[in-house]
């Protein structure tokens, strides 16, 4: 970019069921430059399947956490999930993109498990008919009061809204971004969450399947709770890698087995579409991807390439740069909110 070039900040900020998390991009260099990464904690019980269900509180966090990060009257990236949204790929014989994203609207209702009246509905052609096989549109569908609730809920906030994606396609484009690789193949991308793993598999880069799973960092905190007597803050530093706690692999084992057997289902899925073809690398993301050994026992059990993710694999990380040592310590956390912070409006 020339030395005129117009800098251009984006943000990024991550509404999940335990933590906020926000990200600053700034993309005016030849490749994006981390400005800010910061988290801050969510009321217990406030965001529950991805329904704000105790608004003031959680409106009050993204308020402190927009004030850490000194932005006032800012445009932000965001993410709905849960039962908000429902994502699917969806195959058709149509000879063009152009015709087959007309087929998918006309047929939308055949595929979405609510009213079409209610929804706000978004198409994108993925591939076109081929010998590889029929084209695929990427069909996503959010409930209209859903969308209201956040958008009105963050200018409550004194935030602008410049961008509403689906937090698993947001997840997708921070693994295009930083993984190219991933491009090629089937790959399983795995977010564990607070209270929900949400498992994608990507192949040749378009998500082709999509899975939740009522499995998350909750019941694991939990379990260390009423195991080895920790108290709630303990067991998080725990799960964290901040703290060491003896006996600690055998609960992950446990919970790392529990994944295993999703992506194995989801590996057979992906068998019926390519036929002799199968997940080949999973990547982790999210807080189970700041405990320590769960990459390794995934990798055993499924015996297969097994990475955490690193948000900034392609991304510059100036010295001195806002939350470096929040993103040093807990990076896989903000895998989805750096994915909010690369797209780029319009």
């Amino acid at each position: 970019m020339g030395i005129f070039g117009k800098k251009r900040t984006t943000i990024g900020l991550d509404v999940g069921r335990g933590m906020i998390k926000l990200v600053e991009l700034d993309h005016g260099g030849d490749r994006p430059a981390l400005r800010r990464a910061i988290a801050g904690p969510v009321p217990p019980e406030s965001v529950v399947d991805g329904e704000i269900v105790h608004r003031d509180q959680v409106a009050a966090a993204i308020r402190d956490l927009a004030s850490e990060a000194g932005l006032q009257s800012a445009s932000v990236a965001t993410a709905l999930g849960g039962h908000s949204v429902f994502v699917k790929t969806v195959e058709t014989t149509a000879s063009s993109a152009e015709e087959a994203t007309r087929e998918v609207r006309r047929t939308a209702a055949e595929h979405i498990p609510f009213s079409l009246e209610g929804v706000h509905l978004d198409l994108q052609a993925l591939r076109p008919v081929s010998r590889d096989g029929p084209a695929e549109v990427l069909l996503v569908a959010a409930k209209r009061e859903s969308v209201a609730a956040r958008v009105a809920l963050l200018q409550e906030c004194g935030l602008g809204v410049s961008l509403l994606d689906s937090e698993a396609l947001a997840l997708c484009n921070a693994l295009a971004h930083n993984y190219p690789g991933a491009r090629g193949g089937s790959v399983a991308l795995v977010n564990v969450g607070h209270e929900i793993t949400s498992i994608i598999v990507l192949l040749d880069g378009r998500p082709l399947l999509i899975r939740d799973l009522p499995l998350g960092l909750r019941r694991f905190r939990e379990l260390l709770e009423r195991v080895y007597g920790l108290s709630p803050r303990w067991a998080d530093e725990v799960i964290l890698n901040r703290r060491e706690l003896q006996g600690l692999d055998r609960a992950l084992e446990t919970g790392a087995d529990v994944v295993a057997v999703e992506i194995e289902r989801a590996r057979a899925v992906v068998g019926t579409r390519r036929p002799g073809g199968g997940v080949g690398r999973v990547y982790l993301s999210g807080g189970g991807g700041c405990m320590p050994g769960v990459a390794g026992f995934l990798g055993r059990r499924l015996k297969m390439e097994t990475h955490v993710v690193n948000p900034c694999a392609r991304i510059d990380v100036p010295s001195g740069g806002g939350g470096r040592n929040d993103l040093a310590q807990t990076s896989p956390l903000f895998f989805q909110a750096m994915g909010l912070a690369l797209r780029i409006p319009a």
